[in-house]
């Protein structure tokens, strides 16, 4: 098969760069010299004396210090006063969505990994992990993977990333969405401003002063009305419309004729904004990809070539060639085996492929995707391989 590098290799940056004069970037990697280590992970949840006994070990071989936290009110109070190296929650209790969405609206919290503990993962305990500001999702009866996503996070300070893509506009009448959306932006290098009336949309949706500009529907019945008047008003920003997944159509059929703008799901992972709106930048040079890049998450076992035991991640956008998988353990090794479900399929298939690139956990001004790794596709049965490519197929026609 011919493969392409459609969603394994990284966007041209050029078009998102700052002026000569601008400082350099601070990377994923850079540390803060004189800030302390990190060493205390947060455990929230009901967990048996045999979970408790695991997640001990865990944290004693990646030398952590536990704390464990029956209840959200403890949880918080066991952040009140530092900043741990990573967060581990029990998906299935109850309020612990709204503790997460607590742990990124404080500042000295926002940038602390976020992981969400379910005893099987799938399609589902990965978006729902996204939706509220979750980095990733693991199972604590595949202790292995917990443990190698812990080491692998830095337990020195990070530099955030300096508001090099300018002044972004969030519209959100939710507060877990809107604080989600408004952690990955930043991370991503916006400045954020929120509305969450609309009276203050109209307002500032108008302004020039806005780079990227997301905007809930609900919040006013003629979304295209607003964006005319923004641009007359001298506005070029990106203009991202979400909705719940029935209004899509709708929305992308008031938006035909206009340039700039977009719509996306408003239940899915938040990243899937930065992934449209770097889409939509793009758009003003030259693509010379074979396939289009679209977004597509569902559940993605993989593995080093010939290793037996399978990791998990979740898929963030495929091409016919390629794709990206979200995880913050992506595999050290070049070559690896993949199985997943195609868009448009009800059948898993087992795919090999080439690592083309990786992106560890971290805010970064540049970053165009969250922690994971870049694959294309190189080998597979011939009938993986025609699911794989039928799939896609059908998945851009729907979507075009």
């Amino acid at each position: 098969m011919k493969a392409t590098f459609d969603a394994a290799q990284p966007l041209d940056l050029d078009q998102f760069a700052g002026t000569p004069s601008e400082p350099a970037e601070p990377t994923s990697e850079t540390l803060i010299a004189a800030a302390p280590q990190r060493t205390t992970l947060v455990a929230l949840g009901s967990f048996g004396a045999k979970e408790r006994t695991r997640l001990a070990g865990i944290a004693d071989q990646a030398t952590l210090d536990l704390e464990l936290c029956g209840s959200a009110e403890q949880a918080r109070e066991s952040c009140a006063g530092k900043t741990p190296h990573s967060i581990l929650v029990d998906a299935s209790l109850s309020g612990c969505e709204e503790f997460c969405c607590d742990v990124r609206a404080q500042s000295h919290l926002a940038q602390v990994p976020v992981l969400a503990l379910s005893p099987e993962l799938n399609d589902l305990s990965f978006a729902s992990a996204f939706s509220w500001g979750g980095d990733d999702a693991v199972s604590l009866r595949h202790p292995r993977a917990l443990l190698e996503r812990l080491r692998r996070l830095p337990k020195d300070g990070l530099v955030p990333p300096s508001a090099r893509r300018g002044r972004a506009l969030v519209c959100e009448p939710d507060h877990t969405r809107r604080v989600a959306l408004a952690g990955v932006l930043r991370n991503a290098g916006y400045q954020v401003t929120f509305a969450v009336e609309h009276e203050d949309t109209l307002s500032f949706a108008r302004s020039p002063e806005f780079a990227l500009v997301v905007i809930n529907a609900e919040l006013d019945a003629h979304p295209r009305a607003v964006l005319e008047e923004a641009r007359e008003a001298g506005s070029d920003a990106l203009w991202i419309l979400t909705s719940a997944p029935r209004s899509l159509a709708e929305l992308r059929e008031q938006l035909v004729g206009t340039t700039r703008a977009t719509v996306c799901d408003g239940f899915a992972p938040p990243e899937n904004v930065l992934f449209l709106a770097n889409e939509l930048g793009r758009n003003q040079g030259v693509d010379n990809r074979a396939s289009a890049r679209l977004l597509y998450g569902t559940r993605v076992d993989f593995r080093a070539a010939g290793l037996e035991q399978d990791d998990q991640g979740y898929s963030y956008n495929v091409s016919l060639g390629g794709l990206y998988v979200r995880t913050l353990n992506p595999p050290g090794e070049d070559v690896v085996w993949l199985e997943l479900t195609p868009p448009r399929s009800d059948r898993r298939v087992r795919l090999e492929g080439q690592v083309a690139w990786r992106r560890p956990w971290g805010p970064n001004g540049t970053a165009t995707v969250p922690p994971g790794f870049g694959v294309q596709i190189t080998d597979g049965t011939s009938r993986d391989i025609d699911a794989w490519r039928e799939g896609y197929r059908a998945f851009a026609r729907a979507l075009s």
